[in-house]
């Protein structure tokens, strides 16, 4: 008789649904290269992928009950969708991916008008081609700097001091001209939009122009209610790898030129600056966009370094997929004969000693989608 119940138990533990475990980090993954054409995404195969990847994660059977009772996603919510658009047409969060999130919380209940894709710079999103939307368009498009600005009563310290520079909350003084970047590029010379308000005119002595506070963007503290993270899957100079910790950290924040570059390589005040209650209570999902990778020459957009992966990464873990993409875009590094990133990216064992996810093999369960 104890024999018979042990195979039944046996039985019914085999016909059970299978779980994730409850230590381990789900990350779904949809690779299929066919869908990029010369550094263009075809429009319908990506919205099909971002799709599958959602209803897999979510255990779901549809877009509505995905978003609301796979990630808590109401009607009444605000969204917004942090996009990383410092990469121009190409290398930034392609309009396809965004386009086809967007739809799906339509089919959530969420209005149009409370589906808000953003990033820090407005001069970055015009550069990436999202304008200002029309009404009665999916979602809005909204910037940090100029248009919302910071939230003067919250804010990160660290003890590094950086200068400030136009766009920082408590600079002094007015945005460069575009007569500077005109008389730049006579010269030769390449500027990005932060070098060039870098160049800011100052309303007082630039070397008193320094703080060791970096103030949160509205968009976050105030405005939306949740918060989808859109990254690339791209290097970056200053901290290693611009993926779902640095490009999120980075663009909710002011003052960060202080923590990029050798001797800091963003740690550990990308984990910091993420580890915040309200940061961690309004970010639902990170969905990398790895339709077309680049690893090296980044953030802007470097042709030479680029690969077709056709890959959308889709999990609540941020630490987990950086991981899972830092390791294969070394061995493109590598085989370029690129120094490895390992040296730039310790910030993301700090987001694991904070708790922000995991980077162990053994604890992401890897979730493939044909």
């Amino acid at each position: 008789m104890g024999q018979l119940l042990r195979l039944l138990t046996l039985m019914l533990l085999l016909a059970a649904p299978r779980e994730a475990p409850a230590a381990g980090s789900p990350v779904v993954i949809v690779e299929r290269p066919g869908v990029v054409h010369n550094f263009t995404v075809d429009g319908a195969s990506v919205r099909t992928m971002f799709r599958d990847a959602l209803l897999q994660y979510t255990r779901q059977t549809s877009m509505k009950t995905a978003w609301t009772k796979g990630l808590g996603i109401t009607p009444q919510d605000i969204v917004g969708i942090k996009v990383s658009a410092s990469g121009g047409p190409v290398m930034s969060s392609r309009k396809p991916l965004v386009a086809a999130i967007a739809e799906s919380l339509a089919e959530a209940g969420v209005p149009a008008y409370q589906i808000v894709v953003w990033d820090k710079l407005e001069d970055d999103l015009r550069e990436a081609e999202y304008f200002p939307r029309p009404e009665g368009a999916p979602y809005r498009v909204r910037s940090v700097i100029p248009e919302t600005g910071f939230d003067e009563h919250v804010f990160y310290v660290n003890e590094v001091l950086g200068r400030l520079i136009w766009g920082d909350l408590a600079f002094q003084g007015i945005k460069p001209g575009r007569g500077q970047a005109q008389q730049a590029q006579k010269h030769g010379e390449k500027q990005s939009v932060a070098q060039m308000y870098g160049q800011g005119v100052s309303a007082g002595s630039l070397e008193n122009q320094v703080s060791n506070k970096s103030y949160y963007a509205r968009l976050l503290t105030q405005i939306c209610t949740k918060i989808i993270n859109v990254p690339v899957c791209i290097d970056n100079s200053g901290v290693g790898f611009n993926g779902s910790l640095a490009s999120l950290a980075f663009g909710m924040v002011d003052n960060t030129r202080r923590f990029e570059g050798e001797g800091n390589w963003g740690d550990p005040a990308i984990a910091e600056i993420l580890d915040r209650p309200f940061v961690r209570s309004k970010v639902v999902l990170h969905v990398m966009d790895a339709l077309i990778v680049q690893y090296a020459g980044g953030p802007e957009f470097s042709p030479e370094y680029t690969y077709p992966l056709g890959a959308i990464y889709l999990s609540k873990d941020p630490v987990a997929i950086d991981s899972l993409l830092v390791s294969r875009v070394d061995s493109w590094r590598i085989g370029a004969h690129i120094p490895s990133l390992q040296s730039m990216i310790h910030y993301m064992q700090t987001a694991v000693e904070y708790g922000l996810g995991t980077s162990d093999p053994k604890n992401i369960l890897l979730i493939p989608l044909p």
